[in-house]
């Protein structure tokens, strides 16, 4: 299982080259990312229902609460990753939300989902 606080591993896919980068290898990263991410998810989900057996103990509680914190986070990057793949869908990917600006590639090399541009985030 992956940490919530890391990003999920660009290197899955190699990272779009170039001036503009094609639809298709973002796609491709967003993807993989996505795949990523649902994993992690299920694997928490897994975790939250194993805890929640029939040990009912303040230690299996606390378990329970911070799996179902964990689980939140990565639905939520899941979400993020989801809306990542309609704006490249729509022809929106790379664009700021705010000024409607380019989002530049390094940004979103490293974080894929980003939706707004440096000044504006």
């Amino acid at each position: 299982m992956t940490a919530i606080t890391q990003s999920v591993p660009v290197g899955t896919v190699p990272a779009p080259r170039g001036g503009k980068p094609g639809r298709s290898r973002w796609r491709a990263l967003l993807e993989a990312r996505w795949r990523d991410r649902l994993v992690e998810l299920t694997e928490l989900s897994v975790a939250f229902h194993d805890a929640a057996a029939p040990a009912a103990g303040t230690e299996a509680r606390e378990s329970q609460r911070v799996l179902f914190r964990q689980a939140v986070v990565a639905r939520y990057a899941l979400a993020e990753t989801d809306k990542a793949l309609h704006r490249l869908t729509t022809g929106e990917f790379g664009r700021c939300e705010d000024c409607a600006g380019d989002i530049p590639q390094a940004r979103l090399l490293a974080e894929p989902e980003a939706r707004f541009c440096e000044r504006c985030a």
